[in-house]
């Protein structure tokens, strides 16, 4: 529990005790969460698929459904809430990515991976929606990027972490089953301090939600970028590091660094949306990809390869906390999780395609793979958002 009194006294800086507890709370259910199912599933699912014979493209196609049952999830996650304390979402989290794990360390080529692959997508969007929504609800309104800021720190943290477990004791099926099983059990217990969700009414139906991803399409593309690059690189440069190298280990030294960077630097990136607002955090973010796509592909493994990597890690975190506060930005107004919700989906959406893209066309170009798909990604999305040069934070 040490974790939990660091993250209150970091908070309390800030803020009263009787918001900086539960903010801790939430914060910590969700890193340690975050470690497994976004630090260790988005690495280990592909390769270890591929180790047991599957390939590449089978992998990454699996973890793309993966995020397809996290996407579809999200559309029943609000009706959800509106229901049951956060606890019942945290429980059918915890369950899920512990089943996944057992799974595929234990029965890799099983017809059991499928099934477990799409109930751990579901407990993802859960425990996304809950964490994100309740550090959104409890933090002031002046103080909310620092806090969703810091926020993001932990699980750019749990991201870190995911990848190095990989490289010390990935093959060991029973340390990694442990592991979960102890994130799961954390999370519980945080769970049962935690407040409900406050909804506000919103439009119902396929109509509705259709209007909410018209509405905010600058939001949903922000969003996506960020979930697509990001997830794209956690699945391709282990399998990149194999191809080039004969062991995946470098790849995991990589990713993890990718994902260091935009942890340490969450709180200057709050700290930069409070003082100049998310548009201009995201512009910033899309620049710095676009500096160091093309660099990227002669890099090789090295000390400048671990630089660039840190500079699009921070490029990738900056753009998904600009999507969040952008979600966030009319609580004044009614709060409403169903935008928070859009902000869960558009990364998700970029994380289907994102593992594919990236294995299928390590297949065909190589190491140019990762730079296309950032060049790609990043600078359609800048050309579409130059095309409303006056852009406007969405009202909820």
């Amino acid at each position: 529990m040490s974790l939990l009194r660091l993250s209150v006294a970091k908070s309390a800086v800030l803020l009263p005790a009787h918001i900086a507890i539960p903010l801790a709370r939430v914060n910590l259910a969700s890193f340690v969460s975050q470690i497994i199912q976004i630090g260790v599933i988005d690495t280990l699912l592909p390769l270890a698929l591929t180790n047991a014979g599957l390939g590449e493209r089978h992998g990454g196609m699996m973890l793309s459904l993966y995020w397809v049952a996290d996407l579809i999830g999200g559309f029943f996650v609000a009706a959800i809430l509106r229901k049951v304390h956060p606890f019942i979402p945290l429980l059918i989290s915890g369950l899920s990515f512990c089943v996944l794990i057992m799974v595929v360390m234990y029965a890799p080529q099983s017809v059991f991976v499928l099934p477990a692959t799409l109930f751990a997508g579901v407990g993802l969007i859960l425990r996304w929606v809950v964490c994100d929504g309740l550090i959104v609800q409890l933090a002031p309104h002046d103080k909310m990027g620092r806090a969703v800021g810091f926020h993001e720190t932990l699980m750019g943290l749990g991201i870190v972490l995911g990848p190095i477990l990989i490289g010390w004791c990935g093959d060991d099926a029973m340390a990694m089953s442990g592991i979960a099983f102890v994130a799961a059990i954390i999370a519980l217990v945080c769970g049962f301090a935690l407040p409900r969700i406050e909804m506000t009414s919103m439009q119902k139906g396929a109509g509705a939600a259709l209007r909410r991803w018209i509405d905010h399409w600058d939001l949903v593309l922000i969003a996506f970028v960020a979930g697509f690059v990001e997830i794209c690189f956690l699945s391709v440069l282990p399998l990149q590091a194999q191809r080039d190298t004969g062991l995946a280990d470098a790849g995991l030294w990589l990713a993890a660094i990718f994902v260091f960077g935009g942890t340490i630097c969450q709180p200057l990136i709050g700290y930069i949306s409070d003082k100049g607002g998310p548009i201009r955090l995201s512009w910033l973010c899309f620049a710095l990809l676009l500096a160091g796509a093309v660099p990227l592909a002669f890099a090789d493994y090295g000390f400048f390869a671990a630089i660039i990597q840190f500079v699009l890690g921070v490029a990738v975190a900056g753009l998904y906390t600009a999507a969040v506060l952008i979600a966030a930005c009319g609580r004044g107004q009614g709060y409403q999780v169903g935008v928070l919700v859009l902000v869960s989906q558009s990364y998700t959406l970029g994380a289907i395609v994102g593992p594919s893209a990236g294995t299928s066309l390590l297949v065909m170009v190589g190491s140019w793979a990762l730079p296309v798909l950032v060049l790609l990604s990043a600078g359609g999305a800048v050309l579409l958002l130059m095309m409303r040069r006056n852009v406007q934070q969405p009202e909820i």
